[in-house]
């Protein structure tokens, strides 16, 4: 099992030095490599990040 932390500003309106948002997804899969990039599964490629991630501020 892999467990990621996307960190990032998700609402433009939102200072992105003051402000960040986190999804965090487990994705199963029969290798130990971290999906990174074009290499990753589409499936987890096409997580809709923007609507799924909740903004915080720091």
């Amino acid at each position: 099992m892999h467990r990621k932390r996307i960190v990032r500003a998700v609402a433009p309106e939102l200072d992105p030095v003051l402000h960040r948002s986190a999804l965090t997804v487990a994705w199963f899969q029969p290798i130990p490599d971290i999906p990174s990039g074009e290499e990753a599964d589409l499936a987890l490629r096409s997580i809709r990040w923007e609507e799924l991630a909740q903004d915080y501020e720091l």
